[in-house]
């Protein structure tokens, strides 16, 4: 990860739902596409635990239409957290931490973090952004991610 620039962002909402729902629903990447807008498909070579690795394909751009990025489970704390980091093998680094407390029995703080390669926003568009405009733009997208992340559990 040395010389890597990187974007960070994280974001916070309450569900109104019980911490071992949301957590069941969030901290597996499989569920991703029905709130990340750009998720074609994530899928998992085993049972959401420690070691698990997610095959995460993504729709970056018209260019990197399938993009594909492995990331391993490397902490699993059943009902607080799951963090998943990309593996040596893989072009771009990218980390993601889903994070849940019970603020109430009915209500759940979930806290999503994101650490990624800016060379990444390169590859999917062909050329290089400042890095506060990518910055606002994954601020901005976190927002959305975390809106409609509520959306979907309170619907259930």
């Amino acid at each position: 990860m040395t010389n890597k620039k990187l974007i960070k962002t994280t974001g916070k909402i309450l569900v109104n739902k019980k911490v071992d729902t949301v957590f069941d629903f969030f901290a597996n990447p499989s569920n991703d596409y029905l709130w990340r807008t750009e998720i074609n498909q994530s899928t998992l070579d085993g049972t959401m635990q420690l070691g698990v690795t997610v095959s995460e394909y993504s729709n970056l751009s018209k260019k990197a239409s399938n993009n594909l990025l492995r990331l391993k489970c490397v902490f699993f704390d059943k009902n607080k957290t799951a963090t998943f980091e990309t593996t040596n093998n893989d072009p771009f680094y990218l980390k993601s931490q889903r994070h849940v407390e019970a603020i109430s029995d009915n209500t759940t703080e979930v806290v999503y973090s994101i650490d990624f390669d800016i060379a990444i926003v390169k590859h999917a568009l062909g050329i290089s952004l400042p890095k506060l405009i990518v910055s606002l733009k994954a601020n901005s997208d976190m927002k959305k991610y975390l809106r409609q992340l509520k959306e979907q559990l309170e619907k259930c």
